[in-house]
């Protein structure tokens, strides 16, 4: 029967066996609630510090790379390695100078190869520096203009755009008023372009394939960027990567 008759009498024996242990001895429930709450404790304890070690890792490894494997000097210009998707920058910023001596701000570049990885190409520059055409006008020298002149008969390659853009962007960043221009003549009369080849009155880039890769001045302010295997995007970035360094010691001087 679920409830008891008020004449039966409790077995005060039976509830203390019951509340005893097997050596005799009564067992505490606060305590096994206690040595419960303790285990919980340190299995909470060691989560958090399971958590911590793994933040902890983390911004290390965040910070080694940042710092020390994708950081780098090259010729005193400090590039940093960062990846967009399957896109890989290669990315420095240079202090921007008024005509005033005063920093101004910052600019950035972002090359998508690794500068060091262009070593292999030659730049034959007359005293080693890329110069640009000056001219007069209202008793003030200022830049010509400047034209990149392509062979309208070179390898097109899958860089080809990206280069152009990387080059003529640059440059316009830079103050320069860019031209577009092709250097064959005929070529340039039937489709209704401008021939620009090497001239005294403004700075011409000239880009085209050939059996290497390399960067020669063939007359004043006349630089002709020749490309193999369809390095294009490899010499572009090269040129710019000279007019950088330029400027980068000119800075600091």
């Amino acid at each position: 029967m679920l409830l008891m008759n008020k004449d039966e009498k409790i077995d005060d024996d039976l509830i203390e066996k019951r509340i005893e242990g097997s050596d005799g001895k009564q067992e505490s429930l606060l305590e096994d609630s206690n040595k419960e709450n303790k285990r919980y404790e340190n299995q909470l304890r060691w989560a958090i510090y399971l958590m911590v070690g793994i933040i902890l890792i983390i911004v290390l490894i965040t910070f080694v790379n940042n710092n020390f494997i994708n950081k780098f000097e090259y010729h005193e210009i400090t590039f940093q390695k960062t990846q967009l998707g399957d896109l890989i920058f290669y990315s420095a910023k240079f202090p921007v100078v008024s005509t005033t001596g005063q920093v101004t701000g910052d600019y950035a570049i972002n090359l998508r190869n690794d500068p060091r990885s262009l070593d292999y190409i030659p730049v034959n520059v007359n005293e080693g520096d890329i110069k640009f055409s000056l001219i007069m006008k209202n008793d003030t020298k200022i830049y010509a203009p400047t034209y990149i002149s392509i062979n309208p008969f070179m390898k097109i390659c899958d860089d080809s755009g990206i280069s152009l853009l990387t080059l003529s962007g640059f440059l316009r960043d830079s103050g320069l008023n860019v031209r577009s221009a092709v250097t064959d003549k005929a070529y340039a009369k039937a489709n209704n372009e401008t021939h620009k080849w090497c001239d005294p009155l403004s700075t011409v880039i000239i880009i085209t394939d050939g059996n290497k890769s390399v960067i020669n001045e063939i007359q004043p302010s006349c630089f002709e960027l020749k490309f193999k295997d369809c390095e294009v995007l490899k010499v572009s970035e090269k040129f710019v990567l000279n007019i950088l360094e330029q400027y980068g010691d000119r800075f600091k001087k």
